[in-house]
């Protein structure tokens, strides 16, 4: 479905990976079912977004599985922003900060947090 997630080098595959199955807890068939996720930035696209899940996830204003890995990556910024940032900022106020990558995630106690070049577990 994705041929150009082959151009990516193995160290580039294994830290999106390494993210998304192991920080994220997706399956690594869900990962290949939208394979296309693997194409963005680790850093300036997948972490925020996925952050912006996360905390949503724990202050329970949305329920797993919601929002697929595609959903996550193939929609447009704007439609992310009124979807999960907008609608939740005055019970999340801080949504705009993550995904504008000024606030870390571990700042939230979640459990890991954003490093220069990836994801550091806690």
């Amino acid at each position: 479905k994705n041929p150009q997630f082959m151009e990516l080098t193995v160290k580039n595959f294994s830290s999106k990976m390494d993210f998304l199955v192991n920080k994220m807890g997706w399956h690594p068939a869900d990962v290949a079912g939208s394979s296309v996720a693997l194409n963005y930035s680790l850093e300036k696209y997948i972490i925020p977004r996925c952050l912006v899940i996360r905390v949503l996830l724990s202050k329970g204003l949305i329920s797993k599985g919601e929002f697929s890995l595609g959903t996550l990556v193939r929609k447009p910024k704007q439609y992310f922003l009124d979807r999960l940032v907008i609608k939740y900022q005055e019970q999340v106020p801080e949504l705009r900060s993550i995904v504008e990558g000024k606030l870390r995630l571990a700042e939230q106690g979640l459990g890991f947090e954003q490093k220069g070049d990836g994801v550091k577990q806690l």
